[in-house]
């Protein structure tokens, strides 16, 4: 397993630094024992703010990508801790989640709601982009779910078409897809 640091605007000490990546390997090289080394990159990245530090953690595991954000104030230490707690919760619910056949019980999308117009003065502030497999709709819920998102982008594997799951107000969720015109 190989930890990157990325350190955005932040002031943390080489030694904070060295402490945050002992502590990361205690905990999660029990769970990647079985791979080589280079098999696993946990990305770490650790943003100040009015003396406010922001640890953002993302990891792949079993094919799916889990990410954390945990914000405290003076050290970052406290909040790589809770990231870890938060990731270690994500392994365990990914693994049970597998476990069982998703694929039985198909889920119920009440059609999706129409897009807000957006403002001529808004302006795209951050790209990201991805590699989208092929996958079910079941698939891209549990994903949108471990990465604490409240939409997420896919190819919808039933479909073949870019397609869209997002979080409804009432909790439930909901499907977009693309038609051909």
């Amino acid at each position: 397993m190989i930890v990157r640091f990325s350190l955005k605007n932040a002031h943390v000490p080489e030694t904070i630094v060295e402490t945050m990546e002992h502590r990361i390997h205690q905990r999660m090289d029990a769970y990647f024992k079985e791979e080589a080394e280079e098999a696993t990159v946990i990305s770490v990245r650790i943003t100040e703010q009015k003396s406010t530090y922001k640890v953002e953690m993302t990891m792949p595991y079993l094919g799916h990508t889990l990410r954390t954000e945990n914000q405290e104030r003076e050290i970052s230490l406290p909040a790589l801790d809770k990231g870890i707690d938060v990731l270690e919760r994500q392994m365990k619910k990914l693994r049970t989640r597998l476990g069982r056949d998703l694929r039985k019980k198909p889920p119920v999308f009440e059609g999706a709601e129409e897009a807000q117009e957006v403002e001529e003065d808004e302006q795209v502030l951050r790209v990201k982009r991805y590699a989208a497999k092929p996958m079910s709709v079941e698939d891209a819920i549990l994903e949108m779910n471990l990465l604490g998102h409240s939409f997420y982008m896919f190819n919808n594997i039933e479909s073949g078409k870019a397609a869209t799951v997002y979080r409804r107000r009432d909790g439930g969720c909901g499907l977009i897809e693309l038609e051909d015109l």
